[in-house]
Protein backbone atom coordinates (compact mmCIF):
# COMPACT_ATOMS: atom_id res chain seq x y z
CA UNK A 1 0.00 0.00 0.00
CA UNK A 2 1.45 3.27 -0.89
CA UNK A 3 1.62 5.95 1.99
CA UNK A 4 -0.01 8.53 0.17
CA UNK A 5 -3.32 7.47 -0.48
CA UNK A 6 -5.61 8.92 -3.66
CA UNK A 7 -9.38 8.54 -4.37
CA UNK A 8 -11.28 9.75 -6.91
CA UNK A 9 -14.37 11.41 -6.95
CA UNK A 10 -17.07 12.73 -9.93
CA UNK A 11 -18.52 15.65 -7.69
CA UNK A 12 -22.78 14.68 -7.54
CA UNK A 13 -25.54 17.36 -8.78
CA UNK A 14 -26.78 16.66 -4.87
CA UNK A 15 -23.20 18.22 -3.71
CA UNK A 16 -23.61 21.68 -5.23
CA UNK A 17 -24.75 24.95 -3.05
CA UNK A 18 -27.62 27.38 -4.62
CA UNK A 19 -24.51 29.16 -6.69
CA UNK A 20 -24.01 25.93 -8.52
CA UNK A 21 -20.49 25.21 -6.55
CA UNK A 22 -19.78 22.09 -4.51
CA UNK A 23 -20.82 23.51 -0.76
CA UNK A 24 -18.26 23.62 1.41
CA UNK A 25 -18.81 20.74 3.77
CA UNK A 26 -18.97 19.06 0.77
CA UNK A 27 -14.63 19.19 1.14
CA UNK A 28 -15.13 17.64 4.47
CA UNK A 29 -17.16 14.92 3.97
CA UNK A 30 -14.59 14.04 0.39
CA UNK A 31 -12.17 14.36 3.59
CA UNK A 32 -13.37 12.31 5.85
CA UNK A 33 -14.31 10.03 3.25
CA UNK A 34 -11.17 9.93 1.74
CA UNK A 35 -9.74 9.15 5.26
CA UNK A 36 -11.76 6.40 5.77
CA UNK A 37 -10.87 4.53 2.76
CA UNK A 38 -7.45 4.95 3.41
CA UNK A 39 -7.53 3.58 6.87
CA UNK A 40 -9.19 0.51 5.41
CA UNK A 41 -6.96 0.37 2.54
CA UNK A 42 -4.13 -0.08 5.54
CA UNK A 43 -6.23 -2.72 7.52
CA UNK A 44 -8.05 -0.76 9.51
CA UNK A 45 -11.33 -2.25 8.54
CA UNK A 46 -15.16 -1.97 9.72
CA UNK A 47 -13.99 -4.37 12.68
CA UNK A 48 -11.34 -2.04 13.46
CA UNK A 49 -13.86 1.32 13.51
CA UNK A 50 -16.07 -0.29 15.28
CA UNK A 51 -13.97 -1.09 18.41
CA UNK A 52 -15.80 0.11 21.56
CA UNK A 53 -12.36 0.93 23.51
CA UNK A 54 -11.27 3.74 21.06
CA UNK A 55 -12.03 6.54 18.47
CA UNK A 56 -10.92 9.85 16.41
CA UNK A 57 -11.23 13.35 17.08
CA UNK A 58 -10.83 15.84 13.93
CA UNK A 59 -9.20 18.30 16.30
CA UNK A 60 -8.80 21.22 13.35
CA UNK A 61 -9.11 21.01 9.98
CA UNK A 62 -7.25 24.19 7.49
CA UNK A 63 -8.26 23.85 4.06
CA UNK A 64 -7.09 26.17 1.33
CA UNK A 65 -9.99 26.59 -1.87
CA UNK A 66 -8.36 27.79 -4.79
CA UNK A 67 -10.21 26.64 -7.54
CA UNK A 68 -14.45 25.53 -7.35
CA UNK A 69 -15.76 22.82 -7.79
CA UNK A 70 -19.00 22.31 -10.70
CA UNK A 71 -21.05 19.28 -11.35
CA UNK A 72 -19.10 16.51 -12.79
CA UNK A 73 -15.65 17.54 -11.93
CA UNK A 74 -13.48 14.74 -11.50
CA UNK A 75 -11.08 14.64 -9.38
CA UNK A 76 -8.19 12.57 -7.25
CA UNK A 77 -7.84 13.36 -3.51
CA UNK A 78 -4.65 12.67 -2.52
CA UNK A 79 -4.20 12.54 1.70
CA UNK A 80 -0.47 11.39 3.75
CA UNK A 81 0.30 11.66 7.43
CA UNK A 82 2.82 14.17 7.84
CA UNK A 83 3.88 13.54 11.83
CA UNK A 84 2.78 12.18 14.82
CA UNK A 85 3.12 12.31 18.13
CA UNK A 86 2.39 10.33 21.15
CA UNK A 87 -1.71 10.58 20.87
CA UNK A 88 -1.75 13.05 18.26
CA UNK A 89 -0.92 13.92 14.23
CA UNK A 90 -1.16 15.57 11.35
CA UNK A 91 -2.31 14.61 8.21
CA UNK A 92 -2.36 16.67 4.74
CA UNK A 93 -4.18 16.29 1.87
CA UNK A 94 -4.66 17.76 -1.28
CA UNK A 95 -7.24 17.54 -4.37
CA UNK A 96 -6.39 17.81 -7.99
CA UNK A 97 -8.33 17.87 -11.36
CA UNK A 98 -8.24 14.18 -13.32
CA UNK A 99 -7.31 15.69 -16.36
CA UNK A 100 -5.40 18.34 -15.53
CA UNK A 101 -3.84 18.07 -12.61
CA UNK A 102 -5.08 21.71 -11.40
CA UNK A 103 -5.08 22.37 -7.79
CA UNK A 104 -8.38 22.88 -6.46
CA UNK A 105 -7.81 22.82 -2.81
CA UNK A 106 -4.95 21.97 -0.50
CA UNK A 107 -4.77 21.23 3.72
CA UNK A 108 -3.93 19.77 6.79
CA UNK A 109 -6.14 18.16 9.20
CA UNK A 110 -5.12 17.84 13.27
CA UNK A 111 -6.23 14.31 14.67
CA UNK A 112 -6.09 12.68 18.02
CA UNK A 113 -6.65 8.98 18.94
CA UNK A 114 -9.22 8.88 21.85
CA UNK A 115 -9.49 5.64 24.81
CA UNK A 116 -13.12 5.91 25.05
CA UNK A 117 -13.54 4.26 28.32
CA UNK A 118 -11.59 7.39 30.24
CA UNK A 119 -12.98 10.31 27.15
CA UNK A 120 -9.00 10.84 27.08
CA UNK A 121 -6.41 10.82 24.41
CA UNK A 122 -4.09 7.58 24.21
CA UNK A 123 -1.37 6.87 22.09
CA UNK A 124 -1.94 5.28 19.21
CA UNK A 125 0.65 1.97 18.56
CA UNK A 126 4.04 2.80 16.75
CA UNK A 127 2.90 -0.68 14.50
CA UNK A 128 -0.15 1.49 13.14
CA UNK A 129 1.96 4.76 12.73
CA UNK A 130 4.35 3.23 10.68
CA UNK A 131 1.47 1.94 8.41
CA UNK A 132 1.55 5.75 7.39
CA UNK A 133 4.75 7.81 8.45
CA UNK A 134 6.66 8.95 5.39
CA UNK A 135 10.40 9.66 5.46
CA UNK A 136 10.35 13.28 4.05
CA UNK A 137 6.22 14.34 3.88
CA UNK A 138 5.00 17.70 1.82
CA UNK A 139 3.72 20.03 4.22
CA UNK A 140 1.30 22.81 4.17
CA UNK A 141 1.91 25.81 6.00
CA UNK A 142 -0.55 26.25 8.91
CA UNK A 143 -2.14 28.46 10.65
CA UNK A 144 -3.76 28.57 13.63
CA UNK A 145 -7.22 29.88 13.73
CA UNK A 146 -6.89 33.44 14.99
CA UNK A 147 -8.80 34.20 18.09
CA UNK A 148 -11.67 36.61 16.86
CA UNK A 149 -13.49 39.66 19.49
CA UNK A 150 -16.54 38.64 19.89
CA UNK A 151 -19.53 41.12 18.01
CA UNK A 152 -21.03 43.62 19.29
CA UNK A 153 -24.28 42.60 18.11
CA UNK A 154 -23.94 38.87 17.50
CA UNK A 155 -26.86 36.81 15.32
CA UNK A 156 -27.78 33.69 17.85
CA UNK A 157 -29.58 30.78 15.88
CA UNK A 158 -30.41 27.42 18.11
CA UNK A 159 -30.51 24.22 16.50
CA UNK A 160 -31.72 20.86 17.27
CA UNK A 161 -29.91 18.21 16.17
CA UNK A 162 -32.21 15.99 14.21
CA UNK A 163 -31.68 12.41 13.59
CA UNK A 164 -30.37 12.91 9.70
CA UNK A 165 -27.47 14.97 11.47
CA UNK A 166 -26.04 11.82 13.28
CA UNK A 167 -23.83 9.25 12.02
CA UNK A 168 -23.35 5.42 12.79
CA UNK A 169 -21.37 6.64 16.24
CA UNK A 170 -24.53 8.62 16.81
CA UNK A 171 -22.94 11.82 17.61
CA UNK A 172 -23.42 14.86 15.07
CA UNK A 173 -20.68 14.13 12.49
CA UNK A 174 -18.25 17.11 11.66
CA UNK A 175 -19.41 17.56 8.46
CA UNK A 176 -23.00 18.47 9.47
CA UNK A 177 -21.48 21.67 11.93
CA UNK A 178 -20.10 22.72 8.83
CA UNK A 179 -23.86 23.18 7.80
CA UNK A 180 -24.87 24.61 10.48
CA UNK A 181 -22.29 27.58 10.64
CA UNK A 182 -23.58 28.65 6.89
CA UNK A 183 -26.78 27.95 7.77
CA UNK A 184 -26.51 30.43 10.47
CA UNK A 185 -24.49 32.66 8.43
CA UNK A 186 -26.75 32.71 5.25
CA UNK A 187 -29.76 33.73 8.13
CA UNK A 188 -27.46 36.06 9.51
CA UNK A 189 -27.01 38.03 6.27
CA UNK A 190 -30.61 37.49 5.19
CA UNK A 191 -32.03 39.20 8.86
CA UNK A 192 -29.49 42.11 7.83
CA UNK A 193 -31.20 42.70 4.28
Amino acid sequence: MSKIFTRTFRVRWGELDPSGMVSPANYLRYLVETAWDWGVAAGMDVNYSQNPDVFWVIRETEIHLLRPLRHNDVFDFMIWMVHWKSVRGTRCFELKLKESGEVIAQGSQHIVYMDAKTGRPTNLPEEEIEKFRLDDPRTFPFERFPKIAPAENPFVMQRQVEWMDLDSYEHVNNVIYVNYAEEAAAQDFSAKG
